[in-house]
């Protein structure tokens, strides 16, 4: 992915992607090392040589730092004062910590949804989740998962409470990889998904809380099995 700090006439280098637009360089920087860290590219633990993955990436060095600052603040990359930037590691206690906070947030969305949900809302989420349901795994599963739950969650038209819960959904995304890989996972977080838009579609609001309880605690419950100790 080349930015446009090149003369317009001048060749791509051999192995770079296609050009971008300097004002969305930082974001494709992201999205693109977010890709390679929940594909396993950079394994957890890895150090990232800042030089090679730029050249890698076709990227200057500024939109490569402001990348992996985004990143650290997902809880994806770990500064160290010695070694530089480091893949984050899994933990237990780490993925704890955002569900329980997760839980809170997401389940007073939830029933504020479904308190104020229109039929042109319902209609919306209904069209997420079938596209979800047609998703095949890995990082497409991640990206449709997450616009199944913000659709729910922006019809309570709250955009304090939908910020803070992106930001946790962002730093959930080093642990849903593990979900997304498992077809037995998947399979149960589909068939809770047509629960809660069912819910929803009633009008049933401390139900649809209690369902996406269930929905974190039991992905919360599945991840303490498959996290590496």
């Amino acid at each position: 992915m080349t930015i446009a700090d090149q003369p317009a006439d001048a060749a791509p280098r051999a192995g770079t992607r296609p050009a971008i637009d300097r004002t969305s360089a930082t974001d494709a920087a992201a999205r693109e090392i977010r890709a390679l860290i929940l594909t396993g590219e950079l394994p957890a633990g890895s150090l990232i040589h800042q030089g090679e993955l730029a050249d890698q990436l076709g990227l200057s060095r500024t939109p490569l730092r402001e990348a992996l600052q985004r990143l650290q603040a997902e809880g994806l990359i770990r500064i160290d004062n010695h070694r530089g930037a480091v893949v984050a590691r899994p933990t237990r206690d780490d993925v704890n910590q955002i569900y329980e906070v997760q839980m809170m947030l997401e389940a007073a969305a939830a029933r504020r949804a479904a308190a104020v949900r229109t039929p042109e809302d319902l209609a919306g989420v209904r069209a997420v989740l079938e596209r979800h349901q047609e998703s095949p795994g890995g990082i497409s599963w991640m990206e449709s998962n997450i616009a199944f739950h913000t659709a729910i969650y922006g019809i309570a038209r709250r955009p304090l409470l939908m910020e803070m819960i992106g930001m946790l959904r962002n730093r959930a995304a080093l642990y849903v990889n593990f979900l997304a890989r498992s077809p037995e996972g998947r399979a149960r977080a589909d068939r809770e998904h047509w629960e809660m838009y069912e819910a929803l579609a009633a009008g049933e609001g401390d139900r649809l809380a209690d369902l996406v309880l269930e929905h974190l605690q039991g992905t919360l419950d599945w991840l303490q099995d498959v996290i590496p100790d």
